[in-house]
């Protein structure tokens, strides 16, 4: 599998509104109006008090170790099909 090495990754691949969902698991900066003002508060916000992992950091990693909502075997909901019932 090949690893993705930033968020901005994760975004091209999984798509706006699956990739902001994920993103608000990791900040509370999640700007639904804008991936550039997301990623760029991700990038620039620590996620660790020792200030040694940033939010985009730890998301990336918790990405390529298949930790995230994004991720085939945790999430059902987010690359699910939509379906009509009768």
């Amino acid at each position: 599998m090949k690893r993705i090495q930033s968020v901005y990754g994760i975004y091209k691949k999984h798509g706006r509104e699956a990739f902001l969902s994920a993103a608000e698991h990791y900040s509370d900066n999640v700007d639904w109006c804008s991936i550039e003002n997301t990623v760029s508060n991700m990038e620039s916000t620590w996620y660790s008090d020792k200030h040694n992992l940033t939010e985009a950091e730890k998301m990336v990693k918790d990405y390529n170790n298949g930790l995230t909502i994004l991720n085939d075997n945790n999430s059902e909901t987010v690359n699910a099909t939509p379906t009509m019932t009768m």
